[in-house]
């Protein structure tokens, strides 16, 4: 059975009052401040691992990325399958809508994800907004996720003019469907690494030195690490979140 090595950091930033992203490992939830990266390793030969960047407040955003890591924790079973994947990802953005009627001042409130299930069979990766999945491998940086971002802002390299997003989970005062990204791919190969990441570390970290960090660091932990400190070194305006999973080679 395939096995993974991951590392884990979320942190508000050097300007952000609070952290408003969570993570997910299997059905462990981070959220708050970590004073240094970890590596988590979850009992099991599958792995869930998403992220989510909240919107409206630190109160309100932090509600709506917990609120549906909660969700999506809870029904694994149909997010590790192609064919239920984004179905259960849309009723997590209804059940965000229902959330806000049952709390009038979070009205608005939303969030992102990013998401991957890795299996033994099978990558499976999704995402809404513009928190990112990367894949390294062979000494190639590729982006899994889509940007849902106004035309012109996709770019892997360099600083975005603006936040303004396409789609969300959540995010306006009245219900709003999604079109949740979704993608299959063949599993991890041993030595390959996964990257999730929200905009924090995306908008303050170039491609170029994501990969850089990627190829030359020994394991996830140290990629932790040095992204961080990058991302914090170049300001780390927003919160800053990622997950770092490398396969390892069978034993």
């Amino acid at each position: 059975m395939p096995s993974w090595t991951i590392a884990a950091f979320t942190h508000r930033g050097r300007v952000r009052p609070n952290n408003e992203d969570a993570i997910a490992i299997d059905n462990r939830i981070l959220t708050g401040d970590m004073d240094v990266p970890v590596v988590m390793t979850p009992p099991n030969d599958s792995r869930l691992l998403m992220i989510a960047d909240g919107m409206g407040g630190h109160a309100h955003g932090a509600m709506a990325s917990r609120a549906v890591l909660d969700y999506l924790v809870a029904a694994v079973d149909r997010l590790s399958e192609p064919a239920s994947c984004a179905e259960v990802i849309e009723d997590a953005n209804r059940y965000l809508y229902e959330l806000m009627h049952q709390h009038g001042d979070a009205l608005g409130m939303g969030s992102t994800l990013v998401g991957a299930v890795l299996t033994a069979e099978r990558l499976i990766t999704f995402n809404v907004g513009d928190s990112r999945c990367y894949l390294f491998g062979a000494g190639q940086l590729v982006q899994l996720s889509h940007d849902d971002v106004p035309e012109g802002e996709n770019s892997q390299f360099g600083r975005r003019r603006s936040h303004a997003l396409t789609q969300a989970l959540g995010g306006s005062s009245f219900p709003l469907a999604v079109e949740p990204h979704t993608s299959i791919d063949a599993p991890l190969a041993p030595g390959e690494t996964l990257l999730l990441c929200s905009d924090g570390l995306a908008d303050m970290v170039s491609g170029q030195t994501i990969s850089d960090t990627l190829r030359t660091a020994r394991d996830p932990l140290q990629v932790a690490k040095r992204l961080a400190a990058k991302a914090f070194s170049a300001g780390a305006r927003d919160n800053i979140s990622l997950l770092v999973a490398r396969c390892l080679p069978a034993l």
